[in-house]
């Protein structure tokens, strides 16, 4: 799957709340900007890892695991037991 997601920066974010399931509730507002990522996940012969993450562009610090597609894959991989991915980003 190839897709090209939007791009938007947050101007302002203003966390009202933190729920029992450790997400917050969020009041924000995002300004669209016209340029967009390009996101591909592929089906991975990998055995050893089910998500496999390829980060282009400015490198930001960080854990690999704390990235919002990875958390995503993995949210949706607990429910649906997806096969192992790759996915470039």
């Amino acid at each position: 799957m190839l897709a090209f997601p939007n791009i938007k920066i947050n101007l302002g974010l203003s966390i009202t709340e933190k729920r029992p399931d450790g997400y917050h509730n969020l009041e924000t507002v995002f300004y669209p900007v016209a340029l967009e990522d390009a996101l591909e996940i592929r089906t991975s012969s990998e055995t050893e890892k089910k998500i496999i993450l390829h980060q282009y562009g400015m490198e930001i610090a960080g854990n690999p695991e704390d990235n919002l597609v990875a958390k995503a894959y993995s949210l949706l991989d607990k429910e649906f037991h997806l096969p192992p991915v790759e996915i470039h980003l």
